[in-house]
């Protein structure tokens, strides 16, 4: 699985609702250069989100975007400075986004493998006090990618 790049990783943002989180993820995947059609992103999220709810428990959710318009598996996390109301399992604020963009091309395969690679992390106490705990993009992707590493 590829590693989680700092570069991906955007703490403390003014974003106050889920619909705001997918427009960002969506803007910052094309700036980056995981994608090339911002509104086609935007729009998977959104009806990803209708089929089940991607929020987690403890405040984390991990939404995803499958498109043609995606060129390559990426992750990009979030970190808004307020809790998001997110239909969580544990009907919790979300305050950790950990978001998975997978190209059409790679639909069951890579979506899937990161997919239950990071829900089996979020399951694990020790991996998100650590991820709360963290205070930069560095330390964050530092934990992911330790335990990533060990699956």
């Amino acid at each position: 699985m590829q590693s989680i790049k700092e570069e991906n990783i955007f703490l403390n943002q003014d974003l106050t609702t889920q619909d705001e989180v997918f427009e960002f993820l969506a803007e910052q995947a094309v700036n980056i250069g995981i994608a090339t059609d911002e509104k086609a992103v935007y729009q998977k999220f959104n009806e990803r989100e209708k089929e089940s709810t991607t929020g987690m428990m403890d405040g984390f959710a991990i939404p995803h975007a499958k498109d043609e318009s995606i060129k390559e598996a990426g992750v990009i996390i979030v970190y808004p400075n307020n809790g998001i109301e997110w239909n969580s399992m544990d009907d919790r604020l979300t305050k950790y986004v950990i978001a998975l963009f997978v190209p059409d091309t790679e639909a069951g395969t890579t979506r899937l493998t990161i997919l239950s690679t990071l829900a089996r992390l979020l399951m694990k106490a020790e991996v998100t006090e650590q991820l709360k705990k963290a205070t930069s993009a560095s330390e964050i992707a530092e934990v992911l990618n330790t335990n990533i590493a060990e699956f």
